[in-house]
């Protein structure tokens, strides 16, 4: 891996991970299978201590894409395209919890019965005392099951000639964990067109991870320097916020040369990781 690549997974590796691979193309062996393992996680951004703002980072929906480059002496076999939508399911649990009240009822009666040779009557003194005392009973409801927290469907993109796999969510507000087993589910498998396989340069494959402004979720913006009185108290320090966390996702994105548009435009588009295919032995 190159060190630009190892910049590009590192750029915003809390929100999206990437590990691409397939076996070397060798004599004998010139179809190998590209396996990629992706995942979402909620990302902690601007820990660093020189940076001026700090959020909370998720997608809502991204785009994994395989490029090949027509220079590349690499062909796709099409029959072996992953285009079904295997998701993953979850197992997921709740407990919802109910609190029931009952009232008890305690009585305690009282009677005194009087002489009548004392009285030169007859009389009866009956007393009853009731107390009623509130007792809070807790009941834990469990509830279990599974779930696909992701989807994907497989689109080709005939204008940059690119394989992409557009992963939405399922049952969830954001992407999380894997769309796929990697190991179980390769994407397609790659021939090698070069006539000697032990001679020249192998094939590369790039994967990237793409979306657009809209699919970014940025929460929890904090500045760390003051935010002026004067934004305060004419509503404008939330619109600073966004726009100082805008800025320093473009700013690391640009840093490692990955591809990002205006993020005050919705439509925008993001690359937030680009990677070269490993080879294994």
């Amino acid at each position: 891996m190159t060190y630009q690549d190892r910049n590009r997974l590192r750029a915003f590796a809390d929100v999206v991970g990437v590990d691409a691979w397939h076996k070397s193309f060798k004599p004998g062996s010139q179809e190998v299978d590209l396996k990629v393992d992706v995942t979402f996680k909620e990302g902690r951004v601007g820990g660093e201590e020189d940076s001026p703002v700090q959020f909370r980072l998720r997608l809502r929906r991204a785009t994994l894409a395989v490029v090949i480059s027509e220079t590349e002496p690499v062909e796709v076999l099409r029959d072996s395209i992953r285009r079904n939508d295997d998701a993953i399911e979850v197992d997921w649990e709740s407990h919802n919890v109910k609190t029931k009240h009952h009232a008890a009822l305690l009585a305690a009666g009282l009677s005194a019965s009087l002489n009548p040779l004392e009285s030169g009557a007859s009389a009866s003194l009956s007393a009853k005392a009731e107390t009623s005392i509130d007792a809070n009973q807790t009941l834990v409801e469990k509830m279990r099951g599974r779930h696909r927290g992701m989807k994907s469907r497989f689109q080709y993109d005939n204008l940059e000639q690119s394989f992409n796999w557009l992963i939405d969510c399922q049952s969830t507000d954001f992407l999380e964990g894997r769309p796929w087993e990697a190991n179980e589910q390769p994407l397609m498998t790659l021939r090698d067109t070069r006539h000697d396989a032990s001679r020249g340069i192998p094939p590369n494959v790039r994967v990237a991870v793409r979306c657009l402004r809209e699919d970014l979720i940025i929460t929890d913006i904090k500045i760390k320097g003051n935010v002026s009185f004067l934004s305060k108290i004419t509503g404008n320090e939330e619109k600073l916020k966004l726009k100082a966390a805008e800025a320093y996702i473009r700013t690391k994105l640009c840093e490692v040369g990955l591809v990002v548009g205006d993020l005050s435009n919705d439509f925008a588009k993001v690359v937030l990781v680009d990677v070269m295919s490993k080879t294994e032995s």
